[in-house]
């Protein structure tokens, strides 16, 4: 990371990030969170794609008051997923449908981190657990799929080309 570049890129996207889930949760499981840390991860990188990540895992638990070391870390471990994958395994790839079908993988894994806290914090069988999640679950990996599918390339468009136009301004 380079100084003041990055940590207003970071407050930026951050915020970015944060209002757009906080706006959309009166829709359960409806969010542009996977698409947009696709995006992050294919733009910005890893290192600050999971800079962003922290800061809004514990804004969002902040602000919703769950602040729990047994959902925390969960919490991390699903949404760094995307930038690990998207800037390794998927590295290459910059087509909106294969990008939408890992949105959907990483929808059903980052539901799935939550399945071993609830076990050992509620005292349900991860049977009981998974079944009355799944549908939540796979409203996620809808969303996702759609979001990324529709504006992943737009934005990228967008942002590399802001990118760019900064670093010939300056």
């Amino acid at each position: 990371m380079r100084g003041i570049k990055d940590i207003t890129v970071i407050a930026i996207f951050s915020s970015i990030l944060f209002a757009q889930e906080q706006l959309l949760t009166f829709l359960p499981n409806v969010q542009l969170t996977v698409f947009l840390l696709v995006l992050y991860s294919k733009v910005f990188g890893f290192t600050r794609t999971s800079v962003i990540i922290i800061i809004h895992v514990l804004l969002d638990n902040l602000l919703m008051g769950s602040f729990n070391v047994m959902y925390v870390p969960f919490m991390l471990i699903g949404w760094w997923i995307i930038p690990l994958v998207t800037c390794t395994l998927l590295k290459k790839v910059d087509n909106s449908l294969i990008l939408a079908g890992a949105g959907i993988v990483f929808a059903f894994i980052y539901s799935w981190c939550f399945i071993i806290p609830n076990v050992l914090f509620l005292k349900v069988s991860w049977i009981s657990y998974f079944y009355a999640d799944i549908l939540w679950e796979v409203i996620l990996a809808l969303s996702s799929f759609i979001t990324i599918l529709w504006l992943y390339k737009p934005c990228v468009k967008l942002l590399n080309k802001l990118k760019l136009s900064y670093i010939h301004e300056h």
